[in-house]
């Protein structure tokens, strides 16, 4: 997958949805448990959710890309 402009509309929604997924499931998470006195707990499990996804993401969709310019 050499760049954002070869990705097919399925792999734009898939991108966007994992993203998505990626901030909102760990932030209600971290609001639910805070809210029920978890505070830290809930920290733990935002900052492990968030961090998981974006090093997911990246390993499937940015790490490919290739950014080298052409070479003669």
């Amino acid at each position: 997958m050499p760049g954002w402009s070869v990705m097919g509309r399925s792999e734009k929604v898939r991108f966007g949805a994992a993203l998505a997924v990626a901030v909102l499931v760990p932030g209600l998470t971290h609001y639910a448990l805070s809210a029920a006195g978890y505070e830290a707990l809930g920290s733990v499990v935002w900052f492990t959710g968030y961090l998981t996804a974006m090093v997911a993401i990246w390993y499937i969709w940015i790490r490919p890309l290739d950014f080298r310019g052409t070479t003669e």
